[in-house]
C-alpha cells in the first residue's frame, strides 16, 4: 500500500509539474500536443494539478463519459479541460 501510495504521488507530481510548467509530458511532446490555459499559455502547476489529479478523477468516475465527451465537444474539451479551464492544441 506504501508503495502504490509513493507512485501516485509521483504520477501526480510529474503530470503536474510537467503540464503546469511545460504544457507537455514526454508522451504529449512524441504526439505533438500541447496543454494551454484560455490565454493561449502554459497553464501553471495548480491549473495543471486541477486538471490532472481533481479533474481527471472526475472525468473517470462517470464511466470514463468525461474523456468520451471529448469525441462530441465543439472544442474537444473533456471535463478535465473544462474544470481547469484548458484545452489541448497542436505543439508548434
Amino acid at each position: 500500500s506504501g508503495s502504490s501510495s509513493s507512485s501516485s504521488q509521483r504520477y501526480r507530481l510529474y503530470y503536474s509539474l510537467l503540464t503546469g510548467l511545460k504544457g507537455q509530458t514526454v508522451g504529449k511532446m512524441a504526439v505533438g500536443v500541447r496543454v494551454m490555459n484560455q490565454h493561449g499559455q502554459v497553464p501553471g502547476v495548480g491549473r495543471a494539478a486541477l486538471r490532472e489529479v481533481v479533474g481527471k478523477l472526475v472525468s473517470t468516475i462517470g464511466l470514463l463519459l468525461g474523456f468520451l465527451w471529448i469525441a462530441f465537444a465543439r472544442r474537444k474539451q473533456g471535463w478535465h479541460d473544462k474544470l481547469a479551464g484548458t484545452c489541448v492544441v497542436r505543439a508548434r
